[in-house]
């Protein structure tokens, strides 16, 4: 009996295992179905489209490079063209430029827009005839890069843009405290620091300028490490971050302390979260460079070098400020 019953067990026991064993091969197998008629969805969109776009640059600068792309795509149907953003996905895991032009070259686009955030001497992607692939970079600007157009920002300009609006939002304690990243060596950031500090100084010298630079220590985040900052200072009135994740950081750290319509943030970004944190009167005036206009200037400037022969070596990007009581008007 003890035997017929051990039997019973083992003949069940195998059927459990080969029922779960089915089970995990159709799940795989859906699983499997699923990401190909994904890939499938993918790859007919881009060959349905008769040219292929590359936006490529650094993980650090993802959300503008998103922005820019979204520019470009919302023109890309006018040129028949796909338009896809490749970049790192962390620092952890960064891509150096030269391997996105490498790989620019290996599937032959027919355009990169990249963003130039180096000074590294890099090689144009070529395609597979060896002909150099039509380049459009924005960011910093390499002389000795074989570019079609570079769309820059008047960063002089920028500067006297910033100061004006640090003279108009000013409060009692006439002093302001401008977020820095560590960007020392970038001759862009050094360019507006210099024009907005002349004016300043030269037109309100009352006016005192504090700069913080917006660092990870050891044992603090970058969001702990400006919230105790901002807390320590003593009459508080106006904080102008110099970035998009510094105007993020800066509006989450006054709404933590509770100082929201207390200090006023005169911000820089063209993102969803900066224009959110606007409409929230967290911040109070948000300078941004129409990143979608460079994606949808990009595309220009691509498609009249491919169609026409020629392109504009330099197209300044679009630079506007926007202010709550504009906007409540």
């Amino acid at each position: 009996m003890l035997h017929f019953n051990s039997k019973i067990l083992n003949t069940l026991v195998k059927s459990l295992l080969i029922a779960i064993i089915l089970i995990f091969a159709v799940f795989l197998g859906i699983q499997f179905l699923s990401l190909k008629s994904v890939v499938n969805s993918q790859e007919s969109q881009a060959s349905s489209r008769g040219y292929n776009i590359l936006v490529v640059g650094k993980s650090d600068n993802g959300t503008y490079l998103n922005q820019v792309a979204k520019g470009a795509m919302e023109v890309s149907e006018n040129y028949n063209a796909a338009v896809e953003v490749y970049t790192g996905k962390s620092k952890a895991q960064e891509i150096p430029m030269q391997s996105l032009f490498d790989y620019a070259s290996y599937l032959s686009a027919d355009g990169v827009i990249a963003y130039i955030s180096g000074n590294e001497p890099l090689q144009v992607p070529v395609n597979r005839n060896g002909t150099p692939i039509p380049l459009i970079t924005i960011g910093n600007y390499l002389p000795n890069l074989q570019q079609l157009s570079f769309i820059g920002v008047n960063f002089s300009e920028l500067g006297k843009i910033t100061a004006n609006e640090i003279i108009s939002l000013i409060g009692k304690s006439k002093k302001v405290i401008i977020l820095t990243s560590a960007q020392g060596n970038n001759s862009s950031y050094s360019t507006m620091m210099n024009t907005l500090i002349n004016i300043i100084s030269n037109e309100h010298p009352e006016i005192i300028i504090k700069t913080i630079t917006v660092i990870s220590e050891t044992n603090f985040s970058k969001e702990d490490y400006l919230r105790q900052r901002l807390a320590s200072e003593e009459g508080l009135e106006l904080v102008v971050p110099l970035s998009e994740e510094n105007t993020i950081l800066a509006a989450q750290s006054v709404r933590d302390l509770n100082l929201s319509g207390k200090v006023k943030i005169l911000g820089f970004g063209d993102s969803d979260d900066c224009h959110s944190y606007f409409e929230k009167n967290i911040v109070t005036e948000l300078i941004s460079v129409k990143t979608r206009n460079i994606g949808q200037k990009a595309m220009e400037e691509l498609f009249e070098y491919i169609n026409n022969g020629y392109a504009n070596s330099y197209v300044s990007a679009e630079i506007e400020v926007l202010r709550q009581e504009a906007s409540g008007s």
